[in-house]
């Protein structure tokens, strides 16, 4: 190898290195997480039963073209994923897409992209039993008590009938037919018979 070989090795290797140690020390910082972003859950799978979609969301941590530029992370794109949900009212990001810090044609991209859905996923709450209220009794068909008298019945007693502790009740037994009516004993007679009784 000549000297010359030798040098344009060199200096590719320290290029290199100062590559490598430019986005070690020009990664840019972790954000702190807000108490909403906190809450926010983000994955590669898919969403809890009954979750509801919120809609597409995505977050870019790190910016700039080239060494001297902050390089951006996974924990920093996940970091500004959960934010950004949480702005939305999501409480679930499931991740689509990822887009590394990547060499391009003029320089090397250093912003982390995180790409996905959000939900929003209800909090499981403790249902409590229902309430069971007293059964409600069937009011009578022939006739209900009225609140005027104990013994009256709503609505009046039909011919033939009277009314027995709110109750109608067939002064006759069988019941008299339309053309009779009930005597004082109880018998069904004629009506034009019984009326000089």
């Amino acid at each position: 190898m000549s000297l010359s070989d030798l040098r344009k090795w060199l200096s590719g290797l320290g290029a290199v290195c100062l590559t490598a140690l430019a986005a070690c020390l020009n990664n840019a910082g972790v954000p702190a997480l807000s108490p909403a972003a906190q809450a926010v859950r983000v994955s590669s799978a898919d969403p809890p039963p009954g979750a509801h979609l919120v809609g597409p969301l995505s977050a870019t941590h790190g910016h700039g073209c080239g060494i001297a530029n902050q390089r951006g992370t996974e924990d920093g794109a996940t970091a500004a994923l959960r934010e950004a949900a949480a702005r939305r009212g999501a409480t679930f990001v499931k991740v689509t897409k990822t887009v590394t810090p990547h060499p391009g044609h003029d320089c090397f991209h250093q912003e982390f992209t995180l790409e996905g859905l959000a939900y929003s996923v209800a909090e499981n709450k403790t249902v409590a039993p229902p309430v069971r209220s007293a059964p409600v009794l069937a009011a009578p068909t022939a006739a209900t008590i009225s609140s005027d008298a104990p013994d009256a019945c709503t609505p009046p007693c039909s011919p033939g009938y009277a009314c027995h502790a709110g109750g109608c009740e067939a002064e006759c037994n069988p019941p008299c037919a339309a053309d009779q009516t009930c005597r004082g004993d109880h018998v069904c007679v004629a009506r034009a018979a019984s009326d000089g009784h």
